[in-house]
């Protein structure tokens, strides 16, 4: 039986008005959220990292410096996912499968943390001039090479071939991770270009889909509440739209299939009290 759980792994502050329109001018926390996946064969996966301390060391200079002013973030050796699975009995070189939304800062900083795992990113997620890009375009693009293991070459890969995941279109397609229907891998473009999300269909009353930055709150899907233009703008703004309409209409089709941004706490606490039953 598939074993699920729902960390928080660190957050940072943001200002509510720049993640939905309508928000108001105060910081809100916007916590950075980790899914811990057992399973009877593959062993311990993880969707995401969260933030861990080494994100503080990795933003020390400019231009990264202007990614923690920006967005400031707390994270204790205590809340850093290696911390968390170590109190449940999981060794950090016991992580088999690292699943990643997206190479954004707050999603990979506990990466290097986990020395024995393949990474799995989206197709066309690492650009493939990323070596030879300035620092200022990583910056600007949320990204900071040095969060990423110097093995890096050896253990990323890409999804295979997409199957059937039992999701209504547009997200009927994705990569079965395990090859037993158990994790699926689906594209949600927008954010980045190879941004994706984990679904797992039997966690919970009716599947669990973590979708990483598809959306920043569930309100986007439920009530049409996006961010302002020029944070669109910054990544696919028509694939963006396109995937949170998708979101609306399966959350309509399917209200007991829990949808999970990555950093909306209501939809974590649900998802939360969900597995616990």
């Amino acid at each position: 039986m598939l074993g699920f759980e729902l960390l928080v792994a660190g957050h940072c502050t943001q200002l509510e008005r720049f993640t939905r329109r309508g928000g108001r001018w105060r910081p809100i926390e916007f916590p950075s959220s980790v899914g811990l996946i057992r399973h009877p064969d593959a062993g311990v996966l993880l969707f995401d990292t969260g933030y861990s301390p080494r994100f503080a060391e990795a933003t020390s200079r400019l231009p990264y410096r202007l990614y923690s002013l920006l967005l400031p973030v707390t994270c204790t050796p205590w809340d850093a996912a290696r911390t968390q699975l170590a109190d449940r009995g999981i060794a950090a070189d016991g992580v088999r499968t690292i699943v990643l939304s997206h190479l954004h800062g707050d999603h990979v900083a506990g990466l290097r943390d986990f020395p024995a795992a393949r990474i799995v990113v989206g197709q066309g997620e690492l650009p493939r001039d990323w070596r030879t890009a300035s620092a200022w375009t990583h910056a600007g693009h949320g990204f900071i090479p040095d969060l990423l293991p110097a093995d890096r070459d050896a253990r990323i890969g890409q999804p295979g071939a997409q199957v059937g995941t039992g999701l209504r279109d547009p997200f009927g397609q994705g990569h079965d991770l395990l090859g037993d229907g158990s994790v699926f891998t689906v594209p949600f473009p927008g954010h980045t270009a190879g941004h994706q999300g984990l679904w797992l269909p039997s966690v919970g009353p009716d599947g669990l889909l973590l979708v990483g930055d598809a959306c920043w709150t569930e309100r986007a899907f439920t009530h049409g509440e996006l961010p302002p233009g020029f944070i669109l703008r910054s990544g696919d703004e028509v694939h963006y739209r396109a995937v949170v309409d998708g979101l609306a209409r399966l959350h309509r089709a399917r209200p007991e299939l829990i949808i999970v941004p990555s950093h909306c706490w209501p939809s974590i606490r649900r998802a939360q009290a969900a597995v616990r039953g």
